[in-house]
């Protein structure tokens, strides 16, 4: 079957969505951390919920940012492997 990938092959531009996923995962969670431990004790409570909302937010624009491009190409490609 040539349309099907082996199990050795990666679609393309794979590589670097799974590294930015990965690293902007990482770096949401310590700086939630740092906020927390050094920084949250002289706001309100409401305040660093704001915060840490804006944190999730940013993380959330970073991913739809990084993979929409391959999810309308795979839209694309099954669009016109399965023609209805």
């Amino acid at each position: 079957m040539s349309g099907e990938m082996s199990s050795r092959e990666r679609p393309e531009g794979m590589g670097w969505r799974v590294g930015v996923s990965i690293v902007t995962f990482f770096g949401a969670m310590i700086a939630v951390i740092l906020w927390l431990f050094f920084y949250a004790g002289s706001f309100g409570v409401y305040q660093n919920i704001a915060v840490i909302v804006v944190i999730f937010l940013a993380f959330i624009a970073v991913m739809g940012a990084t993979w929409a491009s391959w999810g309308m190409k795979q839209g694309t490609w099954w669009a016109t492997k399965n023609p209805q």
